[in-house]
């Protein structure tokens, strides 16, 4: 039984290990839109130490779209993919990220909850927004 356990913990910290590489792209921290389209170039710090520009078109696309709730989305928008969610599968739980993204994707989205969205929409919204969005993998 104590063999099994400690086998368990190897391949957890293992399988962290990988995702924290794959996930490398990620920031540091999330920026507001708002404060970003006032920043000439906008950019944010990856966890690699890299900088990221940000399209300011892209940016101006957003605000539009959400009007009022503008300064309340977090940059990038955090697009997961799962295993548990089944293959080209995403979804964004932020919902003011989601809601942006159902408007711009044409999608129905009540305002609550997660944007369950496939392979096809994912194409066609990096295609508008490769600068704003990323995409992280999670274990479940």
């Amino acid at each position: 039984m104590s063999f099994n356990h400690e086998y368990d913990e190897l391949i957890l910290r293992v399988l962290r290990d990988e995702l924290r590489l794959i996930n490398k792209h990620l920031p540091y921290r999330r920026a507001n839109l708002c404060d970003l389209i006032k920043m000439n170039p906008p950019y944010i710090v990856l966890r690699d130490g890299t900088t990221h520009l940000i399209d300011k078109r892209e940016l101006e696309l957003l605000a539009k779209t959400l009007g009022e709730k503008a300064c309340k989305l977090q940059i990038p928008i955090i697009i997961e993919s799962s295993p548990s969610l089944g293959e080209g599968v995403y979804r964004i739980r932020d919902p003011v990220a989601a809601l942006a993204v159902a408007k711009i994707l044409g999608l129905e989205y009540d305002g609550k909850g997660e944007l369950i969205f496939y392979r096809p929409q994912l194409y066609e919204l990096r295609t508008r927004l490769r600068t704003t969005t990323t995409i992280i993998f999670t274990p479940t």
